[in-house]
């Protein structure tokens, strides 16, 4: 795949040194490319794809931070921690999931993913690292 690379590039290096930019930009405007019109497309194309990037990261920062509450909260319920089960417990009860959920101590963690999926994630990390390093 290098050798594959090494040869596009020198012969893109090879194509520009044998026709001038100026050359082929005068030839492709008399066939009636233009390039504002190029340029704007680019543009568009570069901010579209930029958004999507940060939409990715975001995506993908949010559920590392999902996943680590999760585990923090699963570890707090089997260590028996007031404060985690205690705000586990509001969760539910303002999620209006208390029928679904009677055992904290038997919630897998997609089950603690699903209570704290909409929740403010840096607060709850906070304070579950804040809560197991006091005990």
């Amino acid at each position: 795949m290098d050798k594959l690379k090494k040869t596009i590039k020198d012969s893109l290096i090879n194509f520009e040194k044998a026709i001038p930019d100026n050359l082929v930009r005068n030839q492709l405007e008399a066939e009636g490319v233009n390039f504002e019109e190029q340029s704007l497309l680019q543009d568009k194309f570069i901010k579209r794809l930029k958004f999507k990037l940060k939409s990715k990261i975001t995506s993908e920062k949010h559920d590392n931070m999902l996943e680590k509450a999760s585990n923090y909260f699963k570890d707090a319920l089997y260590k028996g921690l007031d404060k985690p089960v205690a705000y586990m417990n509001k969760l539910i009860k303002t999620n209006q999931l208390q029928t679904q959920f009677s055992r904290l101590d038997k919630l897998s963690e997609e089950q603690i993913k699903d209570i704290i999926k909409d929740q403010n994630l840096i607060e709850i990390i906070e304070m579950l690292e804040k809560e197991s390093k006091g005990q």
